[in-house]
């Protein structure tokens, strides 16, 4: 599977979709990391692309001598991460025969480290939290890397179940659903959308949600589905606010995609990319654009 080029920007990679490019995830140990990896690993081998765990450490502090007694303890948390990953390493290249996994780990904080490792990726993948209809569950961590990276990123929720088939997959439902705004930057998001489904042989939703219906919606995804003949496509617009839109959208879709501006303040994220990251039903890809 090829995915089409982000925008560039300072800090990433001019062709983040070139095959040496690997897929990234942020692995920390967690239930939801391991769902995250094993998902990455069933996607990257049919890229071409290889995999790469990365755990990411807080340093400690050098300006002051770390007491000696603390010295052991600091060594055999390293050495604990660096097995967890190599056993994870083992059972991803038992499972997909011929897939690339590579491990690495780094001092830091995983919301700033993760973005930076993103400039010499293709994807990034993270565990998200559970859903629940009350509670925002993505954790920091994932909600400042979902902001900040300039590579789409996807956000898994779903368990850690075995690999199934893209033909199974699709009968989930309306397979790949993406938000489009026709007034907006839309055609990286969509470019997203239609390779991933061309790859998994899924049709594509396009949905554009707002108090009036969208009357160049089609035309806008006329624009980009012309390169994907093969991807059979829907054109829905609702009524709504576009984030209970999408939530309510992924919970029959293989896979969420949605656009996410560059450089905004705080954590990175608009008001609707930041709720359907919180709440989506499924898997998210939050592409970069703008």
């Amino acid at each position: 599977m090829s995915l089409p080029s982000s925008p560039s920007s300072a800090g990433a990679p001019s062709e983040p979709d070139a095959p040496s490019l690997p897929y990234l995830v942020g692995f920390d140990g967690s239930v939801r990391s391991l769902a995250a990896a094993r998902w990455a690993a069933r996607e990257a081998g049919p890229a071409g692309a290889a995999l790469r765990l990365l755990h990411v450490g807080h340093a400690w502090p050098t300006i002051q001598p770390i007491s000696p007694e603390f010295q052991p303890v600091l060594g055999e948390s390293a050495r604990a991460a660096e097995g967890v990953l190599s056993a994870l390493a083992e059972e991803l290249r038992a499972l997909h025969p011929g897939l690339t996994v590579e491990t690495a780990t780094a001092e830091g904080g995983p919301a700033s480290e993760l973005p930076r490792a993103a400039a010499h990726a293709r994807l990034l993948v993270v565990g998200a939290g559970g859903h629940n209809h009350h509670v925002p569950l993505l954790g920091s961590t994932a909600l400042h890397v979902a902001g900040r990276s300039e590579i789409p990123v996807v956000l898994i929720r779903e368990p850690a179940a075995a690999p199934a088939a893209a033909a199974e997959r699709g009968q989930r439902g309306r397979g790949v659903v993406v938000g489009v705004d026709p007034a907006g930057d839309y055609e990286a998001v969509l470019g997203f959308g239609y390779a991933w489904a061309e790859a998994h042989g899924l049709p594509l939703r396009a949905v554009h949600a707002g108090p009036e219906p969208a009357q160049s919606l089609e035309a806008a995804v006329a624009k980009v589905s012309a390169a994907y003949p093969g991807v059979a496509t829907e054109c829905v617009s609702r009524p709504g606010d576009p984030a209970h839109v999408l939530v309510d959208e992924s919970a029959t879709a293989d896979l969420l995609v949605v656009g996410r501006r560059h450089h905004r303040p705080l954590h990175g994220l608009g008001p609707t990319d930041h709720a359907v990251a919180h709440y989506a039903r499924g898997p998210v890809a939050l592409i970069p654009h703008g």
